[in-house]
């Protein structure tokens, strides 16, 4: 009996061993697999923060990329782009409202041919800018200013469009004692002042004999000059008769309109 219940004591250790043994062996697998699954998270986030690390310095370096290449390209633009006036205009169909004095036929051909003269002599401006620079620099218009001796002529097409372009030469021309002219084609004054395009508006100005070089020179000059005065007489004729009217305010149009406007307050 003592026998038997021994054997069933080492029985019952054994199972309770191997219990406890079942026992650790889960709590260790069980440890293991959290401690792997700990693992795998820690692993997962340190990759995640790898990436990020590198998207943002992929970033930065897009980033620079793109601000150097704008730098050039800033750096190669220029920082005033002028543009030329003439490009812009176009020629109308119909002359400007305020193409006065407006030369006629005879005095156009005569114009013409004294810029074609000022163009060989060099003694001429073309084009707005120029033209607008070159007035700028002539004297301001007094009291005591001669209507002969003027620092210059201005020719002006009327077939202009946008007619802001030019309007305001008549203007500067007068402030600074230019007699002016308006001709009816701007392609026969670009022909005229020999430039590759049709031309809005010419300056001649009065040559010297330091001009001319050579014989054929001084002739042309001589010519010229002759032509110069007697194209400023013109100029100024038909100002009296075409402008000073609607200064004084006694133009028949003006006139008529002011009638037209006492009737109907009657």
């Amino acid at each position: 009996m003592a026998a038997e219940d021994k054997i069933d004591i080492v029985d019952k250790k054994s199972k309770k061993d191997k219990k406890s043994k079942d026992k650790s062996e889960k709590k260790e697998k069980k440890h293991s697999e959290s401690g792997g699954i700990s693992k795998e998270k820690k692993d997962k986030k340190k990759d995640k923060a790898k990436q990020e690390k590198l998207a943002h310095a992929l970033d930065q370096h897009i980033q620079a990329e793109a601000s150097n290449a704008t730098a050039l390209v800033v750096a190669d633009k220029p920082e005033d782009i002028e543009v030329d006036v003439e490009e812009i205009i176009k020629t109308a169909e119909d002359l400007v409202p305020f193409a006065l004095p407006l030369a006629d036929e005879k005095a156009s051909k005569k114009a013409f041919k004294l810029i074609k003269k000022a163009a060989k002599l060099k003694s001429l401006h073309r084009g707005v800018k120029e033209v607008e620079k070159a007035l700028k620099k002539c004297p301001i218009k007094t009291p005591a200013s001669n209507i002969t001796d003027v620092p210059g002529l201005v020719v002006i097409a009327g077939d202009i469009s946008p007619m802001e372009v030019i309007m305001h030469f008549p203007i500067l021309c007068e402030e600074h004692n230019v007699p002016y002219l308006f001709v009816k084609s701007r392609a026969e004054l670009g022909v005229a002042a020999s430039t590759k395009r049709a031309t809005s508006i010419v300056m001649l100005k009065p040559a010297s004999k330091k001009d001319s070089k050579k014989d054929d020179d001084k002739d042309l000059l001589e010519e010229y000059l002759s032509s110069y005065k007697d194209l400023i007489k013109i100029a100024h004729k038909e100002w009296e008769a075409q402008v000073h009217p609607w200064v004084k305010g006694t133009h028949p149009l003006q006139v008529q309109a002011r009638e037209q406007a006492r009737l109907a307050a009657l």
